[in-house]
């Protein structure tokens, strides 16, 4: 649950890394939140622009943490906005760094 609240605080930094976990965790928990989410506005006929604010504050937030997890994979982050490639990309282990 911290990795999903840091998502959420490190919307727009752009500069640091984000980790494998960090972004998997993030990614598994909100697909759950949204299946709740949708769910209660289904069910108790709630309004439905909730969801769609859910939505958007999401979206910034994942292009935020996959960009950040890319370029921990070494990858470029504006690879990421690239459908399904993203999450495949996203898979891959950070690289590797230099030691002195």
């Amino acid at each position: 649950m911290k990795d999903y609240i840091n998502a959420f605080k490190n919307i727009f930094n752009y500069k640091d890394e984000s980790t494998l976990k960090e972004f998997w965790n993030f990614f598994i928990i909100n697909l759950i939140v949204n299946v709740i989410i949708r769910f209660l506005v289904k069910r108790f006929s709630l309004p439905e622009y909730l969801h769609n604010i859910y939505s958007v504050i999401i979206l910034f937030t994942l292009i935020s943490i996959g960009y950040r997890r890319l370029k921990n994979a070494g990858y470029s982050g504006w690879l990421f906005l690239i459908p399904i490639l993203n999450l495949i990309l996203a898979l891959f282990p950070q690289k590797e760094t230099k030691e002195s």
